[in-house]
């Protein structure tokens, strides 16, 4: 069951309220927000953000159901929903049931140092990994507003619009 409200309602979520499944909404430049959900919590959260945009920070339940993956990625969710000291991002609902697909399972990121290198996924799977591995999955770091929308844009072949 997902529950929804509007993105006046939570202008700010504190970050032991966040929870897998949560549904956010951010400005992606002046005139587009995007959306996606928080997936996982591996050290630090992991979330996907949907491939579906509007112009208006509203999304409906089947177009989250039906909307596909863009980006798989760590998440500074302290900074953008507890602190908001960058950019606008809001919760505005949660997915109650939701647990990630298993093909989530398939998206590593790498953490530690080249001595004691390993990797984790969205499942909170851990291995060691060699040196060469390590250096080419994206790291367990979390990003911000700027990140995301810089991976966004790359994915869409755009330029890199500043809100």
């Amino acid at each position: 069951m997902i529950k929804l409200w509007s993105w006046e309602k939570k202008p700010r979520t504190m970050l032991r309220y966040l929870k897998i499944g949560d549904i956010f909404c951010f400005r992606y430049d002046d005139h587009t927000y995007r959306f996606g959900r928080i997936m996982a919590r591996v050290i630090i959260h992991i979330v996907e953000v949907f491939d579906y945009a509007s112009d208006q920070p509203v999304i409906s339940e089947e177009q989250v159901l039906s909307a596909g993956r863009l980006l798989v990625t760590p998440l500074d969710t302290y900074s953008l929903f507890d602190r908001k000291s960058e950019g606008e991002w809001r919760i505005i609902g949660r997915q109650e049931d939701y647990a990630p697909p298993e093909d989530a399972g398939d998206y590593w990121f790498s953490w530690g140092d080249r001595s004691a290198a390993r990797k984790s996924n969205v499942f909170d799977e851990t291995v060691f990994i060699s040196q060469e591995e390590w250096q080419a999955l994206p790291p367990l770091s979390p990003g911000g507003d700027y990140d995301v929308r810089r991976e966004i844009a790359e994915k869409l072949g755009e330029p890199l619009n500043m809100v």
